[in-house]
């Protein structure tokens, strides 16, 4: 019963969150300064970075079923082994009740630290986008 906890799952997806964000910044800081059509345009980045603060919050309403769907066909996986194998070993009931209630709680636990898990590290990225976002949609006209 290996699995890969959340975080590690959207690592790459916040790493490209903040190299967009860091471009964005770039890209703003870059137009302020040539002039093109205003002054204004690390501020706008600020609000771009603002919408990526949104989007990532969004993945765990996308991430969740598929983290939760692949738990539960790996507990049903895991209950279909657990019955083939006890019932040629043994075809008492009880044991087999045993076994497969013992799976399901094991994967209850599993999935609950999965959420409690993507959940954190998905509001961590989200926050940290909207406070850099924001801060620059209100001061970045203000450092150029």
């Amino acid at each position: 019963m290996t699995s890969h906890t959340p975080f590690t799952q959207s690592h790459h997806y916040q790493a490209l969150l903040w190299v967009i964000a860091l471009a964005l910044i770039a890209l703003g800081i870059y137009l302020t300064r040539i002039g093109f059509m205003g002054q204004e345009w690390l501020s706008r980045s600020g609000c771009a970075i603002v919408i990526l603060g949104i989007w990532s919050g969004m993945g765990v309403i996308f991430q969740e079923p598929i983290l939760q769907g692949r738990l539960r066909w790996r507990r049903r996986k895991a209950i279909t082994e657990a019955r083939a194998r006890l019932e040629s070993d043994s075809p008492d009931s009880i044991g087999i009740d045993k076994e497969i209630d013992a799976i399901n709680e094991a994967f209850a636990l599993q999935t609950a630290k999965l959420t409690q898990s993507l959940r954190l590290s998905v509001g961590i990225l989200e926050f940290s986008l909207l406070i850099t976002g924001t801060f620059l949609w209100g001061f970045g006209d203000l450092f150029i």
